[in-house]
C-alpha cells in the first residue's frame, strides 16, 4: 500500500468515540487536569485517563495533546 494513501485515509477516518470520551477531551482542551475532571464528572482521575487512553488510541495518536488537536481538527471537539 501507498504510505501517503495511508496518511490520508487516517486523516478522514472518524473513529467512533463515545460520549464520554470526547467529554473528557473537551475539558482538556479547556486546560483542565484528570483531577480536575473527575470532580466535574463525578469520576475518578484513573477513570478519565482511561478513558483519555481510549480516546488517544481511537485516534492514533498516543497522548492527550495530540488527542485534543486530531479532535479539533476534525471537528470532534471545539475549542474557544
Amino acid at each position: 500500500m501507498d504510505a501517503n494513501l495511508n496518511s490520508q485515509t487516517a486523516w478522514t477516518v472518524t473513529p467512533g468515540l463515545s460520549p464520554r470520551e470526547l467529554e473528557c477531551l473537551a475539558w482538556v482542551s479547556q486546560g483542565k487536569s484528570s483531577t480536575d475532571i473527575g470532580a466535574i464528572l463525578g469520576l475518578s482521575a484513573r477513570t478519565v485517563d482511561s478513558y483519555l487512553e481510549k480516546a488517544a488510541s481511537k485516534l492514533g495518536v498516543r497522548t492527550r495533546i495530540e488527542a485534543v488537536a486530531v479532535g479539533v481538527r476534525r471537528g470532534l471537539i471545539e475549542v474557544d
